[in-house]
């Protein structure tokens, strides 16, 4: 049985003809005739009366309303293939570190609203253990993590994101926004707020050696959160500073209600983000597209 001859078998129904369905079907009568026998003798039985109203048997009645069901669940197979070959549907589950979620999740529901208004977005946070067992356990699709926060397991695919620029954030009007020779000394005089999460070891060791061999960076560190837009707002507000990410605060930096402090001499520090998927998992078809933008939107 092929889903040919069921087609064949519902044409010579509906048109009651064995000759209508032929011309219907481009095909020649005895070739249709013989569809429908290779049916009929595969399910058992005759599936029509060969008189001249084609009534239905028994079989054919069940076979009908089978062949019904099929013709309309292949149609929209068909349609569902065609939404998700064209991204146009579907549901895409991200997990978001800290500050992946305080860079990416407003602009990006944006995004996918403005773009693919059809798929539906599921955005959720946690621990970074807590997000790979939902990775694992197919809750959400894909991860976005600092690199530091992920293992090099065999069953994960890990794609590095363009690196990510870190630097002092102060609010405007504050008493460093023109220091350009900072000393550590100075920086502590004013609450420190920093996302630890944001910083490799690396990054600590390259902040002490430039502040100075006696300087603890992290210990300075007063206000820690995961939640990073609440960090920048502390420091919109208040005289404390933060240290982290600048594309969290690249929204108030742009409206001149914050302002990055300039270090003399330069340091160039970053950070690194990865987008991590579960290895042979078919991912949603809008998932590459999506890693792509957020790429470009981490890299600032």
């Amino acid at each position: 049985m092929n889903l040919q001859q069921l087609d064949h078998f519902l044409a010579v129904v509906e048109t009651q003809s064995f000759s209508r369905a032929a011309d219907k079907l481009h095909l020649t009568q005895p070739a249709l005739s013989r569809s429908i026998q290779a049916l009929e003798e595969e399910l058992g039985g005759p599936l029509l009366e060969r008189g001249k109203n084609k009534t239905l048997t028994a079989l054919g009645e069940l076979a009908l309303a089978r062949a019904r069901r099929v013709r309309v669940e292949l149609a929209e197979l068909r349609r569902s293939a065609k939404i998700l070959a064209n991204v146009e549907a579907g549901t895409l589950r991200l997990g978001l570190g800290p500050a992946p979620t305080a860079m990416l999740s407003v602009h990006l529901l944006q995004h996918m609203m403005q773009r693919y208004p059809a798929i539906k977005v599921q955005l959720s946070g946690g621990t970074a253990d807590m997000q790979l067992q939902e990775l694992r356990e197919g809750a959400v699709d894909a991860l976005i993590l600092h690199r530091s926060q992920v293992p090099p397991d065999d069953d994960l695919n890990l794609d590095l994101f363009p690196r990510t620029p870190l630097g002092f954030v102060c609010r405007t009007g504050h008493p460093l926004e023109h220091r350009y020779a900072l000393s550590f000394a100075e920086l502590r005089k004013y609450p420190l707020a920093a996302s630890g999460r944001a910083m490799s070891n690396d990054v600590i060791h390259r902040l002490n050696e430039y502040f100075g061999n006696r300087t603890h960076f992290y210990d300075a560190i007063q206000y820690q959160s995961n939640d990073v837009n609440a960090l920048v707002e502390v420091v919109r507000r208040t005289d404390a500073v933060f240290f982290g990410v600048l594309q969290v605060a690249r929204t108030l930096l742009d409206r001149g209600e914050l302002v990055l402090l300039h270090l003399s001499p330069p340091l160039s520090l970053s950070s690194e983000f990865m987008f991590v998927t579960l290895d042979g998992k078919t991912p949603p078809p809008a998932l590459e597209k999506i890693r792509d933008w957020c790429a470009a939107q981490m890299a600032g």
